[in-house]
């Protein structure tokens, strides 16, 4: 039996949806598109770049200028990405070490500047303004400063772009020399309308002063958790070496965190026979990210831990690895429409066994 003709209108309709379906569509994978931007060096080292949201499981593929090593990642979901790249000395993989700030929001303070500190802050800006642009070589429009303040004096200063409060702007490090910061650091911190609260001042802050058409705003003082100390790191580290696993081998390949939260990426290795049946030696590998946290002056490892890496590979193709792991090239956060510059990388010469697998 042949299937019923359908009439003009039925078509027109079909057709109609059709269209439709696929505008609706075209919007809404141009919809919350965000873009990742960054620079690497030299050049002429880089094979090709992407980056991964490892909680999609999806990968992204950059464009490429091989003349100036910018990259650009577009039309990406707000979320966080690792940046991942193929050179001419073996794959560089980007890991999110950074730890979610645990500090209250409550614990803010904001404070109005008074006119004579307007001055002064505009002065500031004007001055970390030129300096950008005369050592980088390329101008930013900025819409504030951001300056890290640790043990009660200024280790570095950025310049902001968008809303940094609500995690919505980026930051462009301005590179200082000898006293400079010190010498910022002291006008920033001796402003008049901070005197007010000078006693509530924690000992380690970021100092975020947002301008509006030109004008310097409000002043927030957003305090930090503490730095971790070498007695944190060896404690850490020691955990994963008293760790029984399926593995016969295992080690801290880097961490990353504060003084009361810990990510540590390890490497489990199992290269020693097994009763697994395998055609040939094999090796289980494995890259993880552990999360600690300190309670009561101790520290315990949380339930949750992430897989970068778990692969079983014979060991004679284990051995040609040349794969490290970059938390400079991790956590890249970009909310939807937004556009997040990753700092400038430099490519090693050759990659470090102490961060992932070189041959011998």
């Amino acid at each position: 039996m042949r299937p019923a003709r359908r009439t003009r209108t039925e078509t027109g309709v079909t057709r109609g949806a059709m269209v439709v379906s696929a505008a609706i569509l075209l919007l809404a994978a141009g919809a919350g598109a965000a873009e990742i931007t960054g620079t690497l060096r030299p050049p002429e080292r880089i094979v090709s770049v992407s980056a991964v949201d490892r909680d999609a499981k999806k990968t992204f593929h950059a464009n490429y200028d091989r003349a100036t090593g910018k990259y650009r990642l577009l039309n990406l979901p707000a979320g966080t990405y690792d940046i991942i790249l193929e050179t001419a000395v073996g794959r560089i993989e980007g890991v999110n070490l950074a730890v979610e700030e645990t500090e209250p929001v409550a614990k803010r303070i904001t404070v109005t500047p008074a006119d004579l500190d307007r001055d002064e802050i505009t002065g500031v800006m004007d001055l970390l303004t030129k300096l950008y642009a005369e050592r980088k070589g390329e101008k930013q429009q900025v819409d504030g400063l951001m300056a890290c303040i640790r043990e009660s004096a200024m280790t570095a200063v950025s310049l902001a772009k968008g809303k940094l409060l609500t995690s919505g702007g980026i930051t462009f490090p301005v590179p200082l020399r000898d006293k400079e910061p010190a010498q910022i650091g002291d006008t920033l911190l001796g402003l008049v309308s901070l005197a007010k609260v000078r006693d509530r001042l924690p000992r380690d802050f970021d100092l975020l002063i947002e301008f509006a058409e030109g004008e310097p705003g409000e002043i927030h003082v957003l305090p930090v958790a503490p730095e971790m100390t070498e007695k944190d790191r060896q404690w850490l580290v020691d955990w994963v070496n008293h760790l029984r696993i399926f593995e016969n081998k295992k080690r801290v390949l880097d961490l990353g965190g504060t003084g009361d939260r810990a990510r540590v990426l390890v490497e489990k290795l199992r290269d020693e026979p097994t009763t697994l049946p395998t055609q040939e030696p094999t090796a289980f590998w494995r890259i993880e990210i552990l999360d600690f946290r300190k309670y009561y002056g101790g520290w315990s490892s949380e339930k949750d831990y992430t897989v970068v890496v778990r692969e079983q590979v014979p060991i004679r193709k284990f051995r040609t690895y040349r794969w490290m792991f970059e938390k400079r090239l991790g956590g890249v956060r970009v909310a939807a429409d937004g556009v997040s510059a990753v700092p400038d990388y430099e490519v090693p010469d050759k990659l470090d066994p102490a961060r992932g697998r070189v041959p011998f």
